[in-house]
């Protein structure tokens, strides 16, 4: 099983290949749930979620500064710079923003803030509760991966500012690897009873079009890991994956 899951107001979006062919859709709560529903089947999980983590530093991440920079001159903000581990655990805004502060030269933004839950609920699973997932468990970006399937050439449509052509450009990605995408879509969007936005649904199928054999082995961002950089002193993996097909 390869799956591609991305957040959305409800839990997790959980888009499934069996090798080749698209297998199913699934909402869940919280990544433990998921894991134990596909953990056992799984070769590969990607997640649009920050996995490693600084404690100590707003230094980016090299693989943010590598999506950024494979992304501009239009999509590289979509690449958000995780909070330090502490701030992404704290239970409010305030909290986090001032965890950030002291433990940094910088401040923390309310879009980082907003996609702290996740990232503090991967962090734990893969720390404290299934740290032999790391290898099965990483981290995506959905744009990195539309910049790989399409020949490593960046989206051309925003999602905020172009939605309708945002979404067929997209689309037109995905079937490129896979034609029968559309009818999938159109099968999960009806099968997940919950607030799920199409950009979620679409991004989760990048992932899991990725993670998939249609487009062959698993590639990290950086290419090469700085010397001068320590990583995640929690030991997880500071990489982005893509696959070109």
């Amino acid at each position: 099983m390869y799956l591609g899951v991305d957040g959305c107001p409800d839990g997790w979006i959980a888009i499934v290949y069996d090798v080749d062919e698209y297998a199913g859709s699934g909402l869940y709560t919280h990544v433990e749930a998921l894991y134990e529903d596909y953990g056992e089947e799984a070769e590969s999980i990607l997640v649009d979620v920050p996995i490693g983590l600084r404690e100590h530093s707003n230094k980016k991440r090299p693989c943010d500064v590598a999506a950024r920079r494979l992304l501009s001159p239009d999509r590289h903000a979509s690449v958000f710079a995780p909070p330090v581990r502490a701030a992404v655990h704290a239970d409010s805004y305030e909290a986090a923003k001032r965890i950030q502060e002291e433990r940094t030269d910088g401040s923390l933004g309310v879009q980082s803030w907003g996609i702290a839950d996740g990232i503090a609920q991967l962090d734990r699973f893969l720390r404290e509760t299934h740290s032999d997932a790391v290898d099965i468990v990483r981290e995506a970006h959905p744009e990195v991966a539309f910049w790989a399937l399409a020949g490593e050439e960046a989206t051309e449509y925003s999602k905020t500012g172009q939605p309708a052509a945002a979404f067929v450009e997209r689309v037109d990605r995905l079937e490129a690897i896979d034609p029968d995408v559309s009818a999938h879509l159109r099968r999960a969007g009806r099968d997940l009873d919950a607030e799920v936005g199409v950009d979620d649904l679409v991004d989760a199928f990048a992932l899991a079009v990725t993670a998939s054999p249609l487009t062959g082995d698993l590639r990290t961002l950086p290419d090469e890991w700085p010397d001068d950089d320590p990583g995640d002193p929690a030991g997880l993996p500071m990489e982005m994956v893509y696959a070109r097909p």
